[in-house]
């Protein structure tokens, strides 16, 4: 279920719109989403129930009630093909101090410089008009795309964990972060 979050400003870039994620989206969402590749380093399996994208926006418990998340999750749109091509996301944000990042790119737009291009623009406004002082990430060793990502993008690797758990998976993967002054 895609979380209700608190605000998502609309950000721009000269290939993307990073936006709300709607309901309607779900058509462009099911076009890649699902696809295996995406998930080869997610750290969690593509479960089951999985499979239907128009049920990320509907709310399983709707009897329970809900504080607002101060996560921020973007759809990411290409100017071009105005498709939802991408998601991503600052979740577990910490005392509004600590955010960690995560995305997902459709893979007919990987090696484009895409998630790069969508990333520094985040970056430039969680630590511009949040309060944040960290982005936190992690990246399988063996994702060669998200590493170059991530370090492309101006985080800085801080260690790897050998033989660690990530999601539900056991791998050795990289640590990254970045901190507001690494910005200015």
């Amino acid at each position: 279920m895609i979380r209700q979050c608190l605000w998502i400003p609309e950000l721009e870039t000269r290939r993307l719109r990073l936006r709300k994620l709607e309901p309607e989206d779900a058509a462009d969402l099911q076009e890649w989403l699902y696809r295996p590749e995406v998930y080869t380093y997610w750290g969690t399996p593509l479960g089951k129930g999985e499979h239907d994208a128009s049920k990320l926006f509907i709310d399983p418990r709707p009897h329970v009630k809900r504080k607002p998340s101060h996560d921020f999750i973007w759809g990411v749109e290409s100017k071009e093909s105005h498709k939802v091509i991408g998601i991503l996301e600052v979740f577990d944000v910490v005392n509004d101090r600590i955010g960690t990042v995560g995305y997902r790119i459709s893979p007919d737009w990987w090696n484009q410089g895409i998630c790069t291009e969508a990333m520094k623009r985040v970056a430039d406004f969680i630590f511009t008009e949040t309060s944040l002082e960290r982005l936190h990430a992690e990246a399988d060793v063996e994702n060669m795309g998200s590493n170059a990502v991530l370090r492309k993008s101006g985080f800085v690797q801080e260690g790897c964990v050998r033989q660690g758990r990530m999601g539900s998976r056991y791998c050795s993967y990289n640590i990254y972060g970045m901190i507001r002054e690494d910005r200015e």
